[in-house]
């Protein structure tokens, strides 16, 4: 495999590309290495530099013209970067622009960079490989806490992820998409030799049972929304019904095996359905290693009280919100005025990208941010049949709606990276990534 992913020189056409290539695979490796930051930027900014190489050969508005979806990308950091003038706080609107520079760089630099189909799908693979490697590494300490501890709650949640400090909703998305790429790579590959798809089988189920683990709900439910979508359509496809429904039959036996196996993922989806709050309830939240507690807060009913302060913020600049360098110190007065304790001693965010933007851009930015990052690339990808890219960003529509994922670095760097990648994703030739021989 090592040899596979990097002999790419009779492949890749000059030595910047092949240079921008090595970056590609060394930012991937980044984004599961411990406190890496500095690393994970150098990358970005060497890729960009050697990118801009290419503009000569390819011409700087016609590489623009080619990736409408990687420009679309950017519009949010020019969105909160014009917030940035009408805010009273200058300096922590600015700070918030800096970290999110990568929503900016990374997108660009992949109008730049041209690769033949077959160098994108080994990239994308690459990145799906390495999840897996780092999930199980991952699970692994897990165990190895849990053994020692005497503590099942270790091969749970956060701690399944904490060896690369991060937090459970944002490694499930990188799993989510993981997941995705090997199954669209097990249809797109008709060469693909038996053994290495029983491999891909395997990657995809251990993949799937990590979701599970992390107890990511929103993520979860996404994912499996639009994976039985993509399955069912080939299935549909090829008339292989009897297919379709004993993968239906085996993901519900497998589900319930595994809950009973690994019950505490369940406390997580207790208390979904409750909204009903009280501001001043000192509690803390519910965890899903303890036994849950009505009386406590619970994710539904936390982010309840966080929207409902949301709103209230929104409704007094309705137009143009608060600007970016003022939602923050807005949303911890609000929970001051309503006297919700534990929102202010958790310093709690809007848990919701939408609700962020409506306050930091007011509705005019809302609209913008989802018509240029959201409508129009889907449209686009729709039309060019980029199932995979299509999916990619439906999966992050969806889940911007319980998380703020633009508000976190882990968060950006791996969504600033996937969603241009996924872009040069086509369907339109066969391909093969894997040797055969």
């Amino acid at each position: 495999m090592i040899n596979y992913f990097f002999s790419v020189k009779n492949e890749v056409k000059n030595k910047i590309n092949i240079t921008c290539y090595y970056l590609i695979l060394g930012y991937i490796i980044s984004l599961y290495i411990n406190n890496a930051p500095v690393l994970t930027n150098l990358l970005m900014v060497l890729l960009l530099i050697f990118s801009l190489f290419n503009v000569r050969e390819l011409g700087f508005l016609n590489s623009l013209q080619q990736n409408p979806a990687c420009i679309c990308i950017t519009v949010i950091f020019f969105l909160q970067l014009l917030s940035v003038i009408y805010s009273n706080n200058k300096i922590e609107g600015m700070a918030i622009i800096v970290q999110k520079t990568p929503l900016f760089i990374i997108p660009l630099t992949f109008c730049f960079l041209s690769f033949k189909k077959k160098i994108w799908y080994k990239i994308i693979l690459f990145y799906a490989i390495v999840t897996t490697i780092a999930s199980l590494l991952g699970f692994l300490g897990g165990s190895y806490n849990a053994v020692i501890n005497n503590d099942s709650g270790f091969l749970y949640n956060d701690n399944i992820c904490s060896v690369f400090s991060k937090q459970a909703v944002y490694f499930a998305w990188y799993i989510s998409v993981a997941i995705l790429v090997f199954t669209v790579y097990l249809n797109e590959d008709a060469q693909l030799k038996q053994g290495y798809k029983f491999y891909i089988y395997i990657a995809i189920i251990w993949l799937f049972f990590i979701l599970f683990m992390l107890a990511s709900r929103t993520s979860m439910f996404a994912l499996i929304i639009i994976w039985f979508w993509y399955i069912g359509k080939i299935l549909v496809q090829k008339k292989k019904y009897i297919e379709g429904a004993l993968l239906i039959l085996s993901l519900v036996i497998g589900s319930v095996v595994v809950s009973k196996l690994f019950p505490k993922t369940l406390n997580r989806f207790k208390g979904t359905t409750e909204i009903n709050f009280q501001y001043d309830n000192k509690n803390l939240e519910n965890h899903f290693n303890a036994a849950y507690d009505k009386s406590k807060w619970n994710s539904s009913n936390t982010r309840a009280a966080i929207w409902n302060c949301a709103i209230e913020i929104w409704e007094e600049n309705k137009l143009i919100g608060t600007g970016i360098g003022d939602k923050t110190n807005d949303l911890l007065k609000k929970y001051e005025d309503k006297n919700f304790l534990y929102g202010i001693n958790t310093k709690k965010n809007t848990h919701s990208q939408y609700l962020d933007i409506l306050i930091s851009t007011g509705i005019i930015g809302l609209i913008i941010f989802i018509i240029v990052f959201f409508i129009y690339p889907m449209f686009i990808l729709y039309k060019r049949k980029q199932q995979f890219a299509f999916s990619i960003f439906l999966l992050l529509a969806i889940c911007l709606f319980t998380e703020n994922m633009f508000d976190r670095y882990q968060g950006l760097i791996i969504i600033s990276f996937i969603l241009p990648l996924s872009t040069k994703i086509n369907h339109k030739e066969t391909i093969s990534v894997i040797p055969h021989s």
